[in-house]
C-alpha cells in the first residue's frame, strides 16, 4: 500500500528541496497527494515545484502557496527575514508560467486542512522548510492532529548546540507542532550534513540522459551561483531527501526515541532545540540519529538517475 503525503517545502534556495521533491517523482511507494509552499515568495516556490512535478510526471498534483511569513515573535540571531519580494536563487529553472497550470487557489493552510480533514486519517505531511503552514493548520483546525499518523520532518539538531534552519526561520511554529502531541520522525542537522554528495556523485545527474537529472544538474549550478553561497563548487547534502528516503528507507538510519524542545526564551539560544531520550517507549520524537552513508546516497542516485 502507498503512503500518502504532502510535501511541505521552502523549495528555491537551498537545493536540497528540489532532490527531495525529485525523490517523490521516482517513488511509486509514496502517493503525493499535494505540495504546499511556506516563507518568502511562495508563489515563485510553487512554480518550481509545479516545474518539478511536470519533469516528473506528477504535473496534475495541486501545488498551493501557504505562508509568506512567521509565526515567530521576534526575529533570532542569523535569522532570515521573510521577503515575499526576493526571487528564490532556482527560479530560473522554472518553466514560464504560461507552461504551467495554475496554481491551487486555496491558501496553503486551507488545502492542508481540507486533505487531512477529508483522508482517513492516513496521510503524512512532509516538511522540509519552515514549519509555519503545519503550525498554523494545527490552530485553525485542531481535529488534524488527531487524523495525522505522523509528521516526517527534516529540522533540528541535537548532536551540538544551534539553531538549525528551518527552526530558526520560526522557532515558535517549530515549538507548536512538536508540542502538539502528533508523533514525529526527524532527520536532524547532523544526519543530512552526513548525506553530502561528493562531486562524481553530483556529476552523475547531468551525465545520467535524464530529463531529470540535466534538471537537477542546472538546479544545483544555481544554487552554488547564489549571492549568499558565494561562488565555489558546493556540494548539497541530502538533508531534505533523506526526510523522504526515510518513508521508503528507514533502515538506512540508526533511531533513537524521545521527546524535542524548542528553546524560545534566551536570547541567544532562542530555536535551538534539545532532544531528551526516553527510557521506555514514550516520547513522540523518533530521531534519525545515524545515516548508512555510502549506501543511502546510492540508493537516492539510483532512484533519480537510474
Amino acid at each position: 500500500m502507498k503512503t500518502k503525503i504532502i510535501l511541505d517545502t521552502d523549495i528555491g534556495d537551498d537545493v536540497d528541496d528540489a532532490l527531495a521533491l525529485a525523490l517523490i517523482c521516482a517513488s511509486p511507494e509514496l502517493e503525493l497527494l499535494g505540495v504546499t509552499t511556506v516563507f518568502g515568495n511562495v508563489e515563485a516556490r510553487a512554480r518550481q515545484a509545479q516545474t518539478i512535478l511536470q519533469i516528473g510526471k506528477l504535473g496534475n498534483i495541486p501545488v498551493s502557496a501557504g505562508c509568506s511569513a512567521t509565526m515567530a515573535s521576534r526575529q533570532g540571531k542569523g535569522a532570515p527575514k521573510p521577503d515575499a519580494a526576493k526571487i528564490p536563487s532556482q527560479a530560473k529553472a522554472s518553466y514560464p508560467d504560461a507552461k504551467l497550470p495554475p496554481i491551487d487557489l486555496r491558501h496553503g493552510i486551507d488545502f492542508l486542512i481540507q486533505t487531512i480533514m477529508s483522508g482517513n486519517g492516513d496521510i503524512v505531511p512532509v516538511t522540509i522548510g519552515a514549519m509555519t503552514n503545519m503550525a498554523m493548520a494545527i490552530v485553525k483546525e485542531p481535529r488534524i492532529a488527531k487524523k495525522l499518523p505522523r509528521i516526517v520532518s527534516m529540522a533540528a539538531e541535537f548532536q551540538k548546540p544551534m539553531a538549525e534552519w528551518n527552526i530558526r526561520c520560526d522557532p515558535e511554529a517549530a515549538a507548536l507542532v512538536f508540542a502538539s502531541g502528533i508523533p514525529i520522525d526527524v532527520i536532524p542537522f547532523a544526519v543530512g550534513k552526513t548525506g553530502t554528495m561528493t562531486a562524481p556523485e553530483v556529476a552523475r545527474f547531468a551525465t545520467c540522459g535524464r530529463e531529470m537529472g540535466r534538471y537537477l544538474s542546472e538546479a544545483i549550478e544555481l544554487w552554488r551561483a547564489d549571492h549568499w553561497m558565494g561562488a565555489g563548487q558546493h556540494m548539497p547534502s541530502l538533508f531534505d531527501p533523506l526526510a523522504v528516503a526515510m518513508l521508503i528507507r528507514p533502515d538506512l538510519f540508526t533511531w533513537k526515541q524521545g521527546t524535542v524542545d524548542v528553546e524560545l526564551r534566551g536570547e541567544k539560544t532562542y530555536g535551538y532545540t534539545t532532544f531528551t531520550e526516553s527510557k521506555g517507549q514514550g516520547g513522540g520524537h523518533r530521531i534519525a540519529w545515524d545515516l548508512h552513508r555510502d549506501e543511502a546516497v546510492n540508493w537516492f542516485l539510483q532512484r533519480i538517475c537510474g
